[in-house]
């Protein structure tokens, strides 16, 4: 049995539970849409506290009393874990008091989660959400892997449109002829829509509108795997085209981390010969441990490159406590990436330099120049790595402005099934600045247009690449002038001295 929440000022039930395997269908869907910057070991990972109790399938009505028992949960979950006793200026206590008569009179689960949705959102910070829990009690978490199928594009709002920006190799839309630069027009029939705006858009409105854009095509696009989509699609020219896809495994490891459902984690790695100078490219796309020791290896295997680029775009979060060891790859002192404050705690997320490589052997942080490309979509634990890694003047940013959305967040299960997600901290990078809000504001900006794409080009990557090979090849004539410099003079003879 779940116990209400206790009048408020009181203490809240423990929530912190692990969802059901039954629940994390409908909320793996969900939480893709979501940035994530969750705390694991290092940043304090909630525990779960309760076993997961048995939840009655869900039903169509609810009672006011189920209702309220919910929506109390989240209100208190709050007001004990938010680090700004003003709430962001917003009266919390009034706030609930005014959406309790609502939430009471919710007649459906939909209809209640609006009113959270409207409780959590006036606080207008970053990772806070209400996802689903409710799916048939027959699914399974194998079902989980069955709907997280792709086609293997990526897309960015551009000019108004949802543009191919990065078509994987050898999948089914690059069999299907899917090129950078073409527009999605319609999928399976229906059109595709994005966000409107009549008036040009200040910088942030532009970075919401490209989040929103994602959200709303990225449900669309993923499936069921094995079942096909239908993409209607214009080419540069205007020509419209369409291709039939089938959905397929997503590349990359399948994991799960505390309360979240399935997650797809991938990263890759090359070496290019950039301007006469080895130039190592990695990427990946979600901060899990898992993924650990791949960067690791990545790291190993180039760690004899003149520079490194990181191409962290679309990567929307992950375990924020990764950030310290990642960034330990390129520096070597014990220095903060950033500072989190709790309510009553602070906690400076201190850089592990990595002085061990994977085989065992004594090695440095590498110290070749780092080049970082970011975009809107790169978010969360994504911005405080990259944000702390700037104001440490140890890389240099190029693309786009960030999210703007990097508070550390926990998950909290509801007396319903769903699952409270909602920011505990807010972080700071070394400078002080907040990353909330702001986002991280690249060195250099790129703007990405659909004629670069259309062309083969990526202007960002191709700008971090080349800066990339230039400050290696003036990193190797200082070296080398330094060396010159303090070279061993060779004694001229003293004549006056007998030869021995």
């Amino acid at each position: 049995m779940y116990r209400a929440a206790p009048p408020r000022g009181g203490r809240p039930p423990l929530l912190l539970r692990p969802v059901p395997d039954r629940f994390r269908r409908v909320t793996a869907q969900a939480v893709r849409l979501v940035p994530l910057a969750l705390l694991a070991v290092g940043c304090r990972a909630a525990p779960a506290r309760v076993a997961a109790e048995p939840v009655a399938p869900p039903l169509t009505r609810l009672s006011a009393t189920d209702a309220l028992v919910t929506f109390d949960s989240v209100w208190a979950v709050i007001h004990r874990t938010h680090w700004d006793t003003s709430f962001n200026g917003v009266n919390w206590r009034a706030l609930g008091d005014s959406l309790r008569p609502r939430a009471a009179a919710a007649p459906t689960r939909e209809a209640l989660r609006a009113v959270l949705h409207e409780l959590v959102t006036s606080l207008g910070q970053s990772h806070f959400a209400i996802l689903p829990g409710d799916v048939d009690p027959s699914a399974t978490a194998d079902n989980d892997e069955d709907d997280s199928g792709t086609i293997g594009v990526e897309t960015r709002w551009i000019d108004d449109g949802h543009i191919v920006v990065r078509v994987a190799h050898d999948t089914p839309a690059a069999k299907a002829g899917v090129r950078p630069g073409d527009r999605i027009v319609a999928i399976d029939g229906t059109p595709v829509a994005g966000p409107r705006r009549e008036a040009p858009a200040a910088d942030a409105e532009t970075r919401r509108d490209e989040l929103t854009a994602w959200r709303l095509l990225a449900p669309r696009l993923d499936g069921p795997v094995g079942q096909p989509v239908r993409l209607t699609l214009d080419d540069p020219t205007g020509a419209r085209r369409e291709v039939r896809i089938e959905r397929i495994v997503p590349r990359g490891v399948a994991t799960r981390f505390g309360q979240l459902p399935t997650q797809h984690v991938a990263l890759e790695w090359e070496r290019r010969l950039v301007d006469g100078r080895q130039v190592g490219i990695i990427r990946f796309n979600v901060w899990m441990p898992v993924i650990a020791r791949a960067f690791d290896v990545a790291i190993d295997s180039l760690r004899n490159a003149d520079a490194i680029v990181l191409d962290l775009r679309g990567n929307m979060g992950g375990v924020a406590g990764m950030s310290m060891g990642f960034a330990g790859h390129f520096i070597d002192s014990a220095v903060p990436v950033g500072v989190m404050t709790t309510r009553g705690h602070t906690m400076r997320f201190t850089i592990n330099p990595r002085r061990v490589s994977t085989s065992a052997e004594r090695v440095a942080p590498f110290a070749g120049p780092v080049g970082v490309v970011v975009d809107a979509l790169s978010a969360s634990t994504t911005e405080i790595f990259v944000g702390g890694l700037q104001d440490l003047g140890r890389a240099r940013v190029f693309g786009a402005q960030t999210a703007g959305q990097a508070l550390p967040a926990v998950a909290s299960r509801l007396p319903n099934g769903d699952v409270l997600y909602h920011a505990i901290a807010d972080f700071r990078a070394p400078s002080g600045r907040a990353l909330e809000g702001a986002g991280v504001t690249p060195d250099e900006r790129i703007t990405l247009t659909r004629a670069a794409l259309a062309a083969g080009a990526d202007p960002a990557l191709d700008r971090a690449l080349g800066w990339a090979a230039s400050s290696a090849r003036r990193a190797s004539v200082t070296h080398d002038a330094a060396r010159a410099s303090t070279a061993p003079v060779t004694p001229k003879p003293n004549r006056d001295l007998p030869p021995l």
